[in-house]
């Protein structure tokens, strides 16, 4: 077994991250595991410059590989290059990616390149307390007070949702303001959101359709704010817009990840915008915007079937327009079109929407389908969505969530406690 620690404190730390195990996964390891992540001081050697002391999330992955040590450090230079790391660098300098061999069972080595095991473990207490977790059997360290910061957990990938809108269900009017939208974003990256979604056309039961004029008005102020953080890609940013005058407008002039289009019927010319502007689209299934409480998909239908055949050509669709199966997301519109009882159903079988080969996000977060078990209204309803999220944590690629704080610590005791899970 070879143990990794995996580092960064430059940009967008966690994409950096799964960025790397992506990579790692991909190209060297067989069934590589993950650990949480946590997020620790810099460590800098006295005269440092102070732009360089920037916090650190941290993490270690393990799996097998069939590499001799010093071909596999050949690798993983190369992979952090590949992240954005330069080949050549100022030792201790703030990094974008850093990978490191710690431990290798049965392999002790010392070379003027590569010694294992790795010689700082023991003067970093959030490696060892990363490797105690992992197996305490094996590592067995107790020096782990104040070995970090916070935590958080790669996988599954929290979308952030910010509502620019007076009107939403369960928090209308508290970001309506560019100021209060913009620092709402900023908290929900902080918390651990791998992108933040902005919307100002609210979706629920009876909601005006906006021009696209005031949609875009809404829009563009906290766009603005957010402009050079997103070209910097310290933060990344889905729209949730069906207007295609909004998006083309969006897309000339902000660096947005994904466009979430819950209506489903933008146009081929849009679309390949879209496409050729290399940005996502996710896209929701749904019998009308605004939703309506009679328009549901056929009781004596499979809703998982219906979903699939839909999905299953809108993937097609869009392939043949430009985009690659990376980046579409399927989400099979938890509370559009569906009953409370159907809602219920597509979770508990939200697996077998693996099979369409393309990433799949579910936005659950607060929906009314939870009034089958409580009787919260929608601001309160935190607790059983984080439930819900904990039965989809392992089927699903996205959780669409308003709650990203209570939800990372969540997932961090969970994996903790269950193993490795990312």
């Amino acid at each position: 077994m070879i143990y990794l620690s995996i580092g960064s404190n430059l940009g967008n730390r966690l994409e950096n991250l799964t960025k790397a195990v992506d990579l790692l996964r991909g190209r060297l390891f067989k069934n590589l595991e993950c650990s949480i992540v946590l997020e620790t001081a810099s460590i800098l050697l006295p005269g440092a410059p102070k732009d360089w002391d920037l916090p650190f999330l941290n993490m270690l992955a393990w799996g097998e590989c069939s590499l001799s040590p010093e071909l596999l450090l050949a690798a993983l230079k190369e992979i952090e290059h590949e992240v954005g790391r330069p080949k050549v660098y100022e030792k201790w300098a703030p990094r974008i990616i850093d990978l490191d061999i710690l431990v290798i069972d049965g392999v002790t080595l010392n070379t003027p390149n590569l010694q294992i095991p790795h010689p700082e473990i023991v003067n970093r207490p959030f490696l060892q307390h990363l490797l105690s977790l992992i197996d305490p059997l094996k590592f067995q360290y107790s020096n782990i007070e104040n070995s970090f910061l916070r935590n958080f957990v790669i996988a599954p990938k929290l979308v952030g949702i910010v509502n620019v809108t007076p009107d939403s269900f369960s928090d209308g009017g508290k970001y309506l303001t560019p100021e209060l939208a913009i620092t709402k974003a900023f908290e929900l990256a902080n918390d651990g959101a791998e992108i933040v979604e902005l919307g100002a056309q609210s979706t629920r039961p009876g909601a005006e359709i906006l021009t696209p004029e005031k949609e875009y008005d809404r829009l563009k102020p906290v766009l603005e704010g957010l402009h050079h953080n997103m070209r910097q890609g310290e933060i990344r940013i889905s729209i949730d817009s069906f207007s295609p005058l909004v998006i083309e407008k969006i897309l000339q002039k902000y660096s947005v990840s994904w466009i979430n289009d819950v209506k489903g019927d933008l146009s081929d010319s849009t679309l390949r915008l879209i496409a050729n502007s290399n940005c996502g689209i996710a896209l929701m299934h749904s019998l009308s915007i605004p939703p309506t409480k009679d328009l549901v998909i056929d009781h004596r239908l499979n809703p998982v079937e219906v979903i699939s055949k839909w999905a299953t050509k809108n993937i097609s669709k869009l392939k043949s327009l430009g985009f690659r199966e990376d980046k579409i997301i399927i989400d099979p519109g938890i509370g559009f079109g569906k009953s409370i009882y159907q809602n219920i159903y597509l979770i508990n079988h939200v697996e077998e929407f693996k099979n369409l080969g393309c990433k799949i996000m579910v936005g659950h977060s607060r929906k009314s389908f939870l009034t089958a078990f409580t009787n919260q209204s929608a601001q309160n309803r935190d607790l059983e969505t984080i439930a819900t999220s904990a039965f989809l944590q392992n089927k699903i690629d996205y959780l669409r969530v308003h709650n990203v704080k209570d939800h990372m610590r969540f997932l961090v005791v969970q994996h903790c406690v269950n193993g490795s899970i990312a």
